[in-house]
C-alpha cells in the first residue's frame, strides 16, 4: 500500500497529538495554581508538588512497557484506553472536594498521557511516506513544545478569569472532541504481535522509581533514618537490585541495563538528567515566587515563563543545526555554560524581581534547549544502531523521572524553609534550590567536558 499523506491521517495524528498535548498542557498550566491550591485544601508545599510530582512517575513507570503494549493491542484500543483514562481524571479533578482525591484523577491521567505519548510518533512512523517523515515528525515535536509553551499562560489566565478547575473542564471538552475524532481516523497498519510482556521487569523498576521518589519525598517531615524515608529509600534499592537481576541477561530485557556499561553513554545519560531536574525544578519555583514573595498575580505567574519556553523553543532548533555542521559538542558546552550563568546570577542577585526572574529564565531556558535534545542524541550515537531503541527508553524513562525528581527537590526544599523561617520561608528555600542545581549544573558541565566526543561522528 503506497503511504500518503491523506485528511484522514492528519486527523489521527491530530487527534492522538491532542492527548498528548493535553497531558503536557495541564502539567504545566497547575504549577502557577500551586499557591491557590494549598489554600483551598489547607496543604503544605511539600505535599502540592505532587500534583504535578505524581503525573510524571505515573508517566515513568508507563513509558518502560508502552513498546510491548503496542505490539500487542491495536493502536486505536490504545488510543480509546489513553483517552478514557484521561476523561476518568479530569472529571475527577473537576469534582473533587479534597486533595488526595485530586492525586488519584491526576494519576489516572498520568496513565493516560503515558499510555498516549508514544502513539501520535507510532501513528506517524508507521504511515507518513519517508519523504514528508521529518516534516510531520517537526509537527509532533511542536504540539508537545506548544503545551510546554503556554501552559502556565493558560493555566494563568483561566485561574485568574474563572477559577483552576476550569483547567480541567476546558481540557474535558477539548479530549472528548480528539476521542470521537480518533475513533474514526485511527487506523491498523502494522500487524499485530504476540510478544511475551515482562511483567516482573516491569513491576521491578516501577516499584524502585516509586518506593526512591516516596522516600525522597519525606525528607521535609521526617528524619532521614526514619521508617517513612529510610524505608522507602531501602525498598526502592532492593527492587532496583530485583530490576537488575532479572534484566541483566534478557537479550530482549524492557530496559536492558547492559548499556549503562557504556561509560560515554552512562555519564551523558546523567548530564541530561541533571538539566531535566533542574528546568523542572525552577519551572515549579517561579510562579510560587512570583506569586508569594513578589506578590504577583497569577496571571503574572503565567506569563513570566513564556518568553523561556519560546527561546527554548529557537535554541532547541539551532542545537540541531549546530549538532548537524559541527558535532554534539559545541552545543551541549554553549548550552551548559548559559544555564551555568543564569543559575549563578540567581544565587549572587536573589530574592529576585520578577523583570530578573523572566531574563533568568530566559537565559537558563535558552542553554536548556541548546544542550537539552543534544545530550540525548551524543548519548545514543554512541550505542551501536540495534540498541538505539533500548537507549532511548532509557532516555524517555528518565527524563520524565528527574522531571519528578526536579519538581520534588524544590517543593521539599521549599516545604523545609516554611517550616524554620515563618514569613520568608518560599524566598530562602528558593535559595537553597538555586544553590542546589548550581551544583548540579557544574557537574553536568565537568561531564559535558569529559565525555562528549570532541570530533563529529561519521
Amino acid at each position: 500500500m503506497t503511504k500518503k499523506v491523506t485528511p484522514r491521517l492528519v486527523m489521527a495524528i491530530l487527534s492522538a497529538g491532542m492527548l498528548s498535548f493535553l497531558g503536557i498542557l495541564d502539567e504545566t498550566a497547575t504549577t502557577v495554581t500551586f499557591p491557590i491550591l494549598t489554600r483551598d485544601f489547607a496543604i503544605t508545599t511539600d505535599q502540592v508538588q505532587w500534583v504535578n510530582t505524581l503525573v510524571l512517575l505515573v508517566i515513568a513507570t508507563i513509558v518502560p512497557i508502552s513498546s510491548q503494549i503496542r505490539l500487542r493491542i491495536p493502536t486505536k484500543k490504545i488510543f480509546i484506553l489513553g483517552v478514557s483514562l484521561f476523561i476518568l481524571g479530569l472529571l475527577i479533578d473537576i469534582v473533587t472536594p479534597w486533595f488526595d482525591l485530586l492525586l488519584v484523577g491526576r494519576a489516572l491521567q498520568g496513565i493516560g498521557t503515558g499510555i498516549g505519548l508514544p502513539l501520535m510518533y507510532n501513528i506517524i512512523l508507521a504511515e507518513v511516506p519517508k519523504e514528508k517523515l521529518g516534516f510531520m515528525m517537526g509537527i509532533g515535536t511542536m504540539i508537545t513544545a506548544c503545551a510546554v509553551a503556554f501552559g502556565p499562560v493558560f493555566g494563568g489566565i483561566v485561574t485568574d478569569a474563572l477559577n483552576w478547575r476550569w483547567i480541567f473542564i476546558i481540557s474535558l471538552f477539548l479530549i472528548v472532541i480528539s476521542l470521537l475524532t480518533g475513533i474514526y481516523s485511527i487506523r491498523q497498519i502494522n500487524p499485530l504481535q504476540k510478544v511475551k510482556i515482562k511483567y516482573g521487569q516491569w513491576l521491578s523498576l516501577a516499584a524502585a522509581l516509586v518506593c526512591l521518589m516516596l522516600g525522597f519525598t519525606r525528607i521535609a517531615k521526617y528524619s532521614f533514618l526514619s521508617v517513612p524515608v529510610l524505608g522507602f529509600l531501602v525498598l526502592g534499592i532492593i527492587s532496583l537490585l530485583i530490576w537488575l537481576k532479572i534484566s541483566w541477561s534478557d537479550k530482549e530485557a524492557l530496559i536492558s541495563p547492559q548499556l549503562f556499561k557504556n561509560l560515554r553513554f552512562s555519564m551523558q545519560l546523567i548530564a541530561y538528567c541533571f538539566a531535566k531536574i533542574a528546568t523542572l525544578a525552577l519551572g515549579f519555583i517561579f510562579p510560587i515566587y512570583v506569586q508569594a514573595v513578589n506578590h504577583g498575580s497569577v496571571s503574572l505567574a503565567g506569563w513570566i515563563t513564556f518568553p523561556g519556553a519560546v527561546i527554548n523553543a529557537l535554541m532547541a532548533a539551532l542545537a540541531g543545526k549546530l549538532l548537524d555542521k559541527k558535532g554534539a559538542r559545541l552545543p551541549i558546552i554553549i548550552g551548559v555554560i548559559a544555564s551555568l550563568t543564569s543559575l549563578i546570577l540567581m544565587n549572587i542577585l536573589a530574592p529576585l524581581s520578577s523583570i530578573a526572574i523572566v531574563l533568568l529564565y530566559v537565559l537558563y531556558y535558552g542553554g536548556y534547549g541548546m544542550c537539552f535534545g543534544s545530550l540525548m542524541t551524543s548519548g545514543l550515537i554512541t550505542l551501536s544502531k540495534a540498541n538505539h531503541a533500548q537507549g532511548n527508553a532509557i532516555f524517555n524513562t528518565l527524563q520524565q523521572f528527574s522531571g519528578a525528581l526536579g519538581t520534588a527537590l524544590a517543593g521539599t526544599l521549599i516545604a523545609i524553609a516554611q517550616n524554620n523561617h515563618v514569613g520568608n520561608g518560599t524566598a530562602i528555600g528558593s535559595k537553597w534550590t538555586f544553590m542546589v542545581l548550581l551544583v548540579l549544573i557544574i557537574v553536568n558541565l565537568v561531564l559535558a567536558l569529559v565525555f562528549v566526543p570532541k570530533k563529529k561522528s561519521k
